[in-house]
């Protein structure tokens, strides 16, 4: 799964470079057993995570700090490595979206029979929300290097964690597009997601 997720980045020529964040006690696996195995070139640095996602990615902005503090480095993006199918054209247009706009994210439309309900702590249903106006946040995610970098400060200093990466940007007043993916862009948490996957990567272009 790390192995295409990463692929998909290194073969796109809008990513420069590539930082992987890693449990602590596979740092060293990932090096030798992915990153060199599979000469996945981009991948600068792999660097222990923390104990959420969000706490991964502040790890990975300290580690960037002075380039992006310089503007050595301009944009991030951050992805999920239980994601390894993302569509070329999907990474293209998120990078130029948030190029633009300074954040956006990749999403998925509930499909038309679907629907989201709010509960009370009673269990009942509170409200309804209809399918048309309901969309499924996914990565990645791009945002202005500096902007994510303050949003995060911001966090750390106020001591809270977004349940992902356009939370903590937004909570930090900064506006986060929706650009509407392409390709089936599966995460894997299930062994059905599993099987899925594998049947989709035989028949991905």
């Amino acid at each position: 799964l790390l192995v295409h997720a990463l692929q998909a980045f290194d073969n796109a020529r809008q990513i420069d470079e590539i930082v992987l964040i890693a449990h602590p006690d596979e740092v060293e696996f990932c090096a030798t057993a992915i990153v060199t195995a599979y000469q996945i070139t981009k991948v600068t640095a792999i660097i222990p995570g923390g104990a959420s996602r969000h706490q991964s990615e502040q790890q990975a902005l300290d580690a960037l700090r002075p380039r992006i503090q310089s503007g050595a480095i301009g944009q991030i993006c951050i992805h999920d490595g239980a994601r390894p199918i993302i569509d070329p054209r999907d990474l293209r247009h998120l990078l130029l979206a948030a190029h633009t706009s300074g954040g956006a994210l990749l999403a998925a439309p509930l499909a038309a029979g679907e629907a989201l309900a709010r509960m009370s702590d009673a269990g009942t249903v509170e409200q309804i929300y209809p399918s048309a106006t309901m969309w499924r946040a996914m990565t990645p995610q791009a945002f202005a290097a500096d902007r994510l970098l303050q949003a995060y400060d911001t966090a750390r200093a106020e001591q809270v964690e977004g349940t992902d990466t356009a939370m903590t940007f937004e909570r930090a007043g900064h506006a986060v597009v929706v650009v509407p993916g392409r390709g089936p862009n599966l995460k894997v948490t299930t062994p059905e997601d599993l099987a899925r996957a594998e049947w989709l990567l035989s028949h991905h272009n």
